[in-house]
C-alpha cells in the first residue's frame, strides 16, 4: 500500500492557514495534514475541530524549526512570515519541498541569498504574488506565448471581507517608493500613485492605485511580461479616497508600523465578502482582460491558490513537479492546469475583452 503524503501548514490555525488545512483535507483525504503554529494547544484544537491528521508546535523563531517534528513532512506549506528564512533552511538542508506564500519581494531576495548556501534537493515555490499568486498565474495562463509588452493587474478591495495579519503586513509600508518594469527596464515610484480607472463587476469603477507586489517582478523574470503594475482600490469610495489621501499627504508615514497595521488589518465577519482583481494583458494591438472572482473572498483564493501549489510539488492529480530549487508558480509549464484547479474551488474566471488590431470578442467564461 502506499504511502499517504504528509503535510505541514505553518500558521495552520490562521484564517488563512485553517482554510488551507480544510481544502487540502477535502480534495485529497488520502493526505495527511499537520496543524504547525506556536501555540500547541490551539493548533491541536483546530486540527481536532477539523478532523485533520495532528498538530506539532513550530516556532519559526527558532534556530533549527524542524528539529523535533516527527515524522518529517513531505511538503511544508508556510502561511507566516519565516522571520530570518530558519524554517526556509530547516525544510532545504532535509530535502523537503517547500510552498511560501508570505514573502513580500525583498524577502524573496532573501530566500535567494539563503539558498545559495544549501544544496538544494527538493522544489521551493515561492507563491507569494496576489492571493498565493493567482494573480501572476492568471496572466501566465492567458498570454500568447510570449512576453507580453505589460501586464496591469488591478485589485478590488472589499472593507467586509476578511484579511489574514500577513496579507495587513504587506500594505503597512504602502507609501514606501519602489522600483516596477516597463518596456523592459525599472522605473522608481511612488506607492498610491499612477491612478488608473478600472472597470470591475456589477458595474463598479474604482481609481486604482500602485502599490509593491512581486508579481512585477516575478512575471518579468519568468518571461511573461517586459513590464508589470499592480494597483489597488477599496470598493468603498470614501476609505478609498481617505486612505489615498493618508498615504500621499504623508500622515501616514508618520505613523507607527503598529497603527498602520491595526487601521489596516480587518478579521471582518464570519462570511467575509467576494475578492475580485482584472488582469489585462498587452501585446502590440492585442489586448485581454480577465476577472478573476472568488465569491467567499480573499482568504478563500489564496486558500485555493496556495493548494494548487501543493499539488504541483506533490506530483498530485498528474501534475508535473517543479525541479528542486526555488521557482514561482507563473513558471509551470502546466499552468492552465492551475487555473482549472482553483475553479474547481470555486473561482470565478472570466474573459471581460478580447481584441486584436482592432477586433474584439465579447466576454465569456474562461
Amino acid at each position: 500500500m502506499a504511502k499517504s503524503n504528509r503535510v505541514l501548514v505553518v500558521g495552520g490555525y490562521g484564517t488563512v492557514g485553517m482554510l488551507i488545512s480544510d481544502l487540502i483535507a477535502r480534495r485529497h483525504p488520502d493526505v495527511d495534514v499537520v496543524v504547525g503554529g506556536r501555540r500547541f494547544f490551539t493548533a491541536e484544537a483546530a486540527a481536532r475541530l477539523h478532523g485533520l491528521a495532528g498538530a506539532v508546535r513550530i516556532e519559526v523563531t527558532d534556530e533549527d524549526p524542524l528539529a523535533d517534528v516527527e515524522p518529517l513532512p513531505d511538503a511544508v506549506l508556510v502561511a507566516v512570515n519565516d522571520h530570518n528564512d530558519r524554517l526556509l533552511h530547516s525544510a532545504a538542508r532535509r530535502g523537503i519541498p517547500v510552498v511560501d506564500i508570505a514573502r513580500w519581494l525583498v524577502r524573496i531576495e532573501d530566500a535567494h541569498r539563503t539558498l545559495a548556501q544549501e544544496t538544494v534537493t527538493a522544489p521551493v515555490v515561492l507563491a507569494s504574488g496576489w492571493m498565493a499568486s493567482a494573480a501572476a498565474v492568471t496572466a501566465a495562463a492567458h498570454g500568447w506565448g510570449a512576453p507580453a509588452d505589460h501586464v496591469d493587474i488591478d485589485i478590488l478591495l472589499s472593507l467586509q471581507d476578511r484579511t489574514g495579519p500577513d496579507s495587513a503586513t504587506g500594505f503597512v509600508d504602502v507609501h514606501l517608493p519602489f522600483e516596477l518594469w516597463e518596456r523592459g527596464e525599472t522605473r522608481t515610484v511612488r506607492g498610491m500613485s499612477e491612478p488608473r480607472a478600472v472597470d470591475f463587476s456589477d458595474g463598479q469603477t474604482r481609481s486604482c492605485r500602485l502599490f509593491s507586489s512581486p508579481e512585477q517582478a516575478t512575471l518579468v523574470a519568468t518571461g511573461h511580461a517586459r513590464g508589470v503594475s499592480v494597483r489597488m482600490a477599496f470598493d468603498n469610495r470614501p476609505a478609498n479616497a481617505a486612505f489615498t489621501a493618508l498615504v500621499n499627504s504623508g500622515l501616514w508615514a508618520r505613523l507607527s508600523k503598529e497603527r498602520r497595521f491595526g487601521i489596516l488589518y480587518n478579521p471582518g465577519d464570519e462570511d467575509g465578502a467576494p475578492h475580485e482583481f482584472v488582469v489585462t494583458i498587452k501585446n502590440g494591438p492585442a489586448t485581454r482582460r480577465i476577472l478573476v472572482k472568488d465569491p467567499e473572498g480573499q482568504a478563500h483564493l489564496t486558500a485555493a491558490g496556495t493548494v494548487t501549489q501543493l499539488e504541483r510539488v506533490l506530483g498530485l492529480n498528474g501534475r508535473d513537479r517543479p525541479h528542486p530549487g526555488i521557482s514561482f508558480p507563473e513558471g509551470a509549464n502546466d499552468v492552465m492546469a492551475d487555473v482549472a484547479a482553483m475553479q474547481s474551488m470555486g473561482v470565478r474566471f472570466t474573459e471581460l475583452s478580447r481584441s486584436q488590431a482592432g477586433s474584439a470578442a465579447p466576454a465569456q467564461t474562461v
